[in-house]
């Protein structure tokens, strides 16, 4: 790898242009020489037309993508990219100040990587947790068990060319968990990920926790294209779901330190009630319900 590889950073974008000024903001900031990157902006639905008076550094361009799904805003994203390493996030996010320059220092130091899931860290919106962003403090962005298993969502997943040169870009047919699916190809090929703590970005937690089940719902819908069960297969694993998940209690006490007794215990609750949510999706699509789509 060159001594300062230049480096493609590709975010999808919908309907989201106020979030995505702060993440654009923070990529200005950024202490790698802006020389050395690009960023491409792929705007998934061209017809909401970049606002007028919009800032863009001269390093940064937005692109359009009709075929809806952030998976092909991405792929476009793959098609026009230059860099030498890829660095995908979402406009939703805000990259900490060092983050290309420290996932080229974590390459430099780990040859054997090919692939980095950085740290996710979540922020709120006041210092009182609503259930939702309980919740997110317990189970969202597990990116140091996801890299155990040779993945990493693309809120923060960094990756050597070489890579989407050997296996290729996202499925964009899939409804969600493209980038799981991304991953153990990867995997699967001999490409080695590492979990790097200081190459971090910043995600919003959800507030309301029918975000939180409406995506529980969408990730049911990718894993379906990955893992193939049998109808009797899904009554089964819905039954076994409607077991309540004590086991769920050591998790939340581990990893919501900072939550009160109460949001512990609705956290709990709520846990229960998604996973039998995940079942009940299982067995709707086994019977030919339509997937639900990450747009």
């Amino acid at each position: 790898m060159p001594l300062n590889p230049f480096i493609s950073v590709i975010i999808p974008t919908y309907h989201d242009w106020k979030r995505l000024s702060y993440c654009i903001e923070a990529l200005d900031k950024q202490t790698y020489p802006k020389e050395l990157f690009e960023v491409i902006i792929v705007n998934n639905d061209p017809k909401d037309q970049v606002p007028k008076g919009y800032y863009l550094p001269n390093n940064i361009t937005i692109t359009a993508e009709r075929a809806s799904g952030s998976y092909a805003a991405r792929n476009k994203g793959i098609s026009l990219a230059k860099g030498e390493i890829f660095a995908f996030t979402d406009s939703d996010c805000i990259p900490d100040v060092n983050w290309l320059t420290n996932a080229v220092q974590f390459f430099k130091k780990h040859p054997e990587y090919d692939r980095i899931g950085g740290k996710v860290e979540l922020f709120f919106s006041s210092s009182q947790y609503t259930l939702a962003e309980a919740y997110e403090i317990v189970y969202a962005f597990r990116q140091d068990e996801n890299v155990k298993k040779g993945r990493s969502v693309t809120a923060n997943m960094i990756t050597k060319k070489e890579v989407l040169d050997a296996i290729g870009p996202f499925n964009q047919g899939m409804y969600s968990g493209g980038d799981f699916e991304w991953g153990e190809r990867a995997s699967g090929s001999g490409f080695n990920i590492g979990y790097a703590p200081d190459v971090i970005i910043k995600h919003p937690a959800r507030k309301e926790i029918k975000q939180i089940i409406k995506k529980a719902r969408r990730v049911v819908s990718g894993k379906a294209e990955m893992v193939k069960k049998s109808t009797l297969e899904k009554y089964i694993n819905f039954f076994y779901e409607m077991r309540p998940p004590l086991k769920e209690f050591k998790h939340i006490f581990s990893r919501g330190k900072q939550l009160n007794t109460r949001l512990k215990l609705l956290v709990f609750f709520t846990r229960y009630n998604i996973k039998v949510t995940r079942a009940y999706e299982e067995l709707r699509l086994a019977h030919g319900a339509k997937p639900m789509y990450d747009a």
